[in-house]
């Protein structure tokens, strides 16, 4: 399961994917979130990461981490469909890490 250190070693702009507590990357696919929360502290990340079980996205900006509950989606279709379904502004497609944006 991962730690606060890790949490605490985010540098501004920087994320993970976790699966049951591990990081995690996929060779392909997208990633979609689902919903999320945001905090200040890593002690309140690390709190609601073990809350969802470990299965979730990490991102640090500007003093806010933002804890994505997420979903690895094989095509860009289903991916895309649930993204818009749940107000995203993005998806993450894994195999070049880009964002594809959702107007």
């Amino acid at each position: 399961m991962i730690n606060i250190r890790t949490i605490r070693k985010l540098k501004d702009n920087e994320g993970l994917t976790l699966k049951k507590g591990n990081r995690i990357t996929y060779k392909s696919g997208y990633q979609v979130a689902t919903h999320g929360i945001e905090v200040t502290t890593a002690e309140e990340t690390i709190s609601i990461v073990k809350a969802c079980g470990g299965t979730c996205g990490v991102w640090y900006s500007g003093g806010i981490y933002y804890i994505d509950y997420s979903k690895h989606i094989a095509t860009k279709r289903e991916a895309v469909a649930l993204g818009k379904a749940c107000n995203q502004q993005n998806i993450l497609k894994w195999n070049n890490m880009a964002l594809i944006w959702l107007a």
